[in-house]
């Protein structure tokens, strides 16, 4: 990879039914014409001018963003929201059934399996009973990344879209992702030594006091000290039934096998895939204030609360943001590097993606280009500006165009933060440390109001997310 080469994302699609309308817009519009023009009809005198106060509101109601959304969106994000609040499935206490306890609603449709995979290995999957996907996970090493110069650092990114190339051809998996998250640390590994190095110290010896001087700089200094954790996830459809999981459990078996030795033949430092007391241990530790250490026979939290604005697990409070909008401009491949490696928070960051099939993402750009230009000629006919945003449009469709055309797979992609803390306090300033993070890599982090306990899904080793 040359070392002048970069990343240039496009920006996020936003065409509708005609000039950039979606049909929220189109039918909240419609009702409002629709309503004044009955009015004109009904009602008599001064009255009328309802007439037109109506049309405004339904265009304030169709276009005016609040808090990054127009309000015909915020309408089935806060009746989903009130739904779950009438339901009880936004204040979980413990729940015992007869075949044991069960995860609060939010999780209740994930469920972890052991699965065989041949050569008497057996790895654990993530079953979400209500998508219907079977996902497993790979722990990853980034080694040290951004110490590395730009051409070696280009040549690891390189052998990265390789093994994406290939998982994206074929029988491709349904869903791909990595998470980067921060857990405590507690110093464990370093006690443990301290331990074994100061046996035997008599009383009162210098050893001894030496052990105990070593002892109170760890505790003081990894008080707040993380560590990160990467994680491959890849997944499969798989019918809801546990059941009949036969198929789909074969195959993603096979892909993860096939995945894991792309990821070693591409020079990524991977680990083998996550047994079931592996991966429970990795959803419990998303969970608690303290890390999980060994095998866990419960993965999940016992009690849930979500509000608006937040989600509480146990005794741990966090916030999910969306990333709505990548780079505008060129960067390089470090450019996440403030919102991963200054983080003395816990927070997790994940992408899922998911592979289109050539012939479909040539079908998609070519419908594509086709709309962007109609739209722009409908602007230009009646006397709209064609803005910066619509021609990068276009441009981004034309370089997806020639990207196909060159053979390079296509992905669809969307992006996840999640922010942890052990009070509404310390989440709510750890909140504007993960924003202002996100401002210098240049991301647009929108909080996921009215759907905190979907988002946080997000962020968790279950491929959820990219709809």
């Amino acid at each position: 990879m040359p070392e002048s080469a970069g990343f240039r994302f496009g920006p996020r699609d936003r065409r509708g039914l005609i000039a950039g309308i979606r049909t929220g817009q189109a039918v909240v519009v419609t009702i409002a014409l629709l309503g004044a023009l009955a009015g004109l009809y009904v009602l008599k005198g001064s009255a009328r001018s309802l007439a037109a106060l109506m049309v405004l509101f339904g265009a304030l109601v169709a276009f005016l963003p609040v808090g990054g959304r127009t309000l015909e969106e915020w309408v089935p994000v806060a009746a989903r929201f009130s739904s779950a609040g009438a339901r009880g499935a936004r204040h979980e206490a413990p729940a015992i059934e007869a075949r044991g306890p069960r995860p609060p609603s939010v999780l209740a449709g994930f469920k972890v399996l052991e699965l065989e995979i041949g050569d008497a290995r057996s790895i654990g999957a993530v079953h979400d009973q209500r998508r219907g996907v079977l996902a497993a996970a790979l722990v990853a090493d980034g080694g040290p990344f951004p110490l590395r110069d730009r051409a070696e650092r280009g040549r690891l990114v390189a052998a990265w879209s390789s093994v994406l190339a290939a998982a994206a051809h074929g029988s491709a998996p349904y869903r791909l992702q990595w998470i980067v998250r921060t857990v405590p640390d507690g110093a464990e590994e370093l006690r443990e030594r301290l331990v074994t190095g100061f046996a035997g110290a008599a009383p009162n010896s210098a050893r001894q006091r030496a052990q105990e001087s070593y002892e109170t700089l760890v505790r003081d200094e990894h008080a707040s000290a993380v560590r990160h954790e990467i994680l491959l996830v890849l997944a499969v459809r798989a019918p809801a039934s546990p059941g009949r999981l036969g198929p789909a459990a074969a195959r993603l078996g096979r892909e993860v096998l096939a995945f894991e030795r792309r990821l070693k033949e591409a020079g990524v430092a991977v680990g083998g895939p996550a047994t079931p007391a592996g991966l429970r241990a990795m959803l419990r530790r998303a969970f608690d204030t303290a890390p999980v250490l060994g095998d866990v026979a419960w993965p999940w939290p016992v009690a849930l609360e979500e509000s608006w604005s937040t989600l509480r697990t146990d005794g741990t409070w966090h916030a999910s943001y969306w990333i709505a909008e990548w780079p505008r401009h060129e960067v390089d491949s470090d450019f996440l590097l403030p919102l991963i490696l200054n983080a003395s928070d816990r927070r997790a960051i994940s992408v899922v993606m998911s592979p289109v099939p050539p012939a479909l993402a040539m079908r998609q750009v070519e419908h594509a280009r086709t709309s962007v230009v109609a739209d722009g000629e409908l602007r230009r006919r009646h006397g709209f500006a064609l803005t910066a945003r619509s021609q990068r449009e276009q441009q981004a469709v034309l370089r997806r165009e020639v990207e196909l055309a060159e053979g390079h797979a296509a992905y669809r992609f969307s992006g996840y933060v999640t922010v942890s803390s052990s009070s509404p306090e310390g989440l709510d300033e750890a909140c504007a440390r993960v924003e202002q993070a996100g401002a210098i890599a240049r991301l647009e982090l929108r909080r996921l109001y009215g759907a905190q306990g979907e988002a946080f899904c997000c962020t968790l080793p279950v491929a959820r997310g990219c709809n």
